[in-house]
């Protein structure tokens, strides 16, 4: 058995955890002895081959799925289900259509009876972030793929979750738009200093985001490494073409690469 972790007062603990989906034949081990830790105002990216359960550790730090063993700490407090502050993206396009970009952005707040928040211009503060003030009275239907991501990028936000959780928000969206939506969720998190973790298969978006990249074995999901990218450090990464320029880059995603290929190929 692995070593505990130490307890963190602040950020993000997951320690030892595991799920078991209970089936009719045999039950499934989804995940296994998962640990690792998240600092405040750190992008931690989950990263492997498919099937390998970072969605599954991901709802599990949402709250969403009950842990079938260890622990998840946030901020010093065990999370035992869904909570405000936690915030959460998921890839597909999760607007109201019957409700306005504003109005879709201010949900988060009016359910949790946040009035002064609303009164204090939040909503049109996260508009602004994320570029879609001049959409704000449209329709959700009126909208592209990416705008849309945009507005429950925002919606997730104005909430000011201790931690965004994010499941593979860009993976619907076309190539030159994913690139757009990644370039303006690093500049937003700079400047919130949010703490993230986010799930990926793709290895470019985990390189230019993540501070941390927990790398998930094939199933049963565990942890086979943690890397931690060199390319934020000063800040200086912030587009696809500096990271590709960068010298650093090449060895890292052919490292991985052969990773994915490894794990994919014990299926």
């Amino acid at each position: 058995m692995s070593a505990a972790l130490p307890a963190l007062h602040s950020g993000l603990a997951v320690e030892r955890l595991g799920k078991i989906f209970p089936r009719r034949d045999a039950s499934v081990i989804a995940v296994e002895n998962v640990s690792f830790q998240v600092e405040p105002r750190q992008v931690c990216i989950l990263l492997g081959p498919s099937g390998c359960g970072k969605s599954t550790v991901l709802r599990m730090i949402a709250g969403l799925e009950h842990p079938s063993s260890g622990h998840i700490n946030l901020n010093g407090n065990p999370v035992t289900g869904p909570a405000r502050e936690r915030g959460m993206v998921f890839q597909g396009y999760t607007s109201f259509p019957w409700l306005t970009v504003r109005e879709n952005v201010a949900y988060g707040l009016r359910i949790n009876g946040d009035v002064n928040a609303m009164r204090e211009g939040t909503v049109d503060y996260y508009l602004d972030r994320v570029g879609l003030s001049r959409f704000a009275d449209a329709w959700p239907h009126q909208l592209s793929g990416g705008m849309r991501q945009r507005v429950a990028l925002a919606r997730a936000l104005a909430t000011s979750p201790q931690l965004l959780l994010m499941d593979e928000p860009f993976g619907a969206l076309d190539a030159e738009t994913r690139w757009q939506m990644q370039e303006l969720l690093l500049s937003v998190i700079r400047k919130e200093r949010m703490t993230v973790v986010m799930v990926t298969h793709d290895v470019e978006e985990a390189l230019l985001l993540g501070d941390q990249i927990v790398f998930l074995s094939s199933h049963p999901g565990r942890v086979r490494t943690i890397l931690h990218p060199p390319f934020k450090a000063d800040d200086a990464i912030c587009t696809r073409e500096a990271l590709r320029s960068h010298p650093d880059y090449a060895g890292m995603e052919r490292d991985i690469l052969a990773m994915m290929h490894e794990e994919g190929s014990r299926h």
